[in-house]
């Protein structure tokens, strides 16, 4: 068997639950051990899991948590129960192509400098129709990613990928701790971006994190299309971001409460005028896509007024991509 653990995290997934297995033993690689973590789901999840392996056996195993604990938790805990080199982790609503794992898993083993490799997304809605878009983010080569961890930039890349679990855990993982009890659950928000940007302190010993410039993957986008408020990612990405300077510059990093507490209310205050400039103008380009353009330009100006910046730091942004 290949080095690789797969893993699916499952909350209240019945609807679609299915065809994410579905397009998992479709994959024309299936040498691999698959794992999935029943987050306490009170809906039928764990019946159809449990039926579809009964109609399609394959090897599986199923770990029930008996609280639900959040997607962070999930995969600290899938993390470390895995014994493999590799490990990938797919959402329990989310759709592969069926050489998704060869694809990724053949670069990433082709070079010993690869500690992640990930691919573009395509979105589509809860009847896994096309709407348009997707997540086409990441460095396509090693020097690209090397100059952005070297100018401590935040390492965005898609969920969807194969990365080096005994690397990852080198430099921590997907952390839980340091973090309050009961919700929001912040260690929920932009896990992957701080488990990425934290590999990247890696770059110094040649190790690289890259995309495969392919769709190998289906993002199901569910509901209207509209953001909700993001001032908890925002939150998360500044966290990640002050640990990313801290790291480097050799201090000790800050838990999540003592983040937190640091912020003064004049820092809250910004922050939250960012997540409604931001939130203003993803709704912005949704109605500019569908075009309604009366309320596509009444939301970019309501960005505009919540921080005015904001619109062109996205776009100066955007550029240097």
């Amino acid at each position: 068997m290949t080095d690789l653990t797969f893993a699916i995290c499952v909350y209240n997934a019945e609807k679609y639950i299915k065809e994410t297995l579905e397009s998992v033993m479709a994959q024309t690689m299936q040498d691999f051990h698959l794992l999935i973590v029943n987050d306490c789901s009170t809906d039928n999840s764990v019946a159809i899991i449990e039926q579809f392996f009964a109609e399609n056996p394959r090897q599986a195993e199923i770990i029930s948590f008996d609280k639900n604990c959040g997607i962070g938790y999930a995969r600290h805990y899938a993390e470390r129960k895995a014994t493999t080199r590799y490990m990938m982790f797919l959402d329990a609503d989310d759709v592969l192509l069926p050489n998704a794992i060869e694809t990724m898993y053949r670069k990433i083993t082709s070079d010993n400098d690869l500690m992640a490799v990930g691919c573009y997304l395509e979105y589509v809605n809860e009847k896994s129709k096309k709407i348009g878009g997707g997540l086409f983010l990441g460095e396509k080569t090693k020097e690209g990613f090397y100059e952005k961890a070297k100018n401590r930039k935040l390492i965005f890349m898609q969920p969807t990928a194969i990365y080096d679990r005994e690397l990852a855990l080198s430099v921590g993982g997907y952390v839980v701790d340091g973090y309050s009890e009961g919700k929001p659950r912040y260690q929920d928000y932009c896990e992957d971006l701080d488990l990425w940007t934290r590999m990247s302190d890696l770059y110094t010993q040649g190790k690289a994190i890259i995309v495969v410039p392919e769709v190998l993957c289906k993002y199901r986008k569910i509901g209207n299309g509209l953001s909700a408020n993001s001032y908890n990612m925002i939150l998360k990405m500044r966290y990640t971001k002050q640990n990313l300077l801290k790291r480097r510059n050799g201090d000790k990093e800050l838990t999540f409460i003592e983040f937190y507490n640091s912020l003064t209310q004049k820092d809250i205050k910004k922050l939250k005028g960012d997540a409604k400039a931001a939130d203003a103008l993803r709704n912005g380009v949704f109605y500019l896509k569908r075009k309604n353009i009366f309320k596509a330009a009444w939301e970019i100006m309501k960005s505009i007024y919540y921080r005015p910046g904001y619109i062109f730091d996205k776009l100066k942004h955007n550029l240097k991509q």
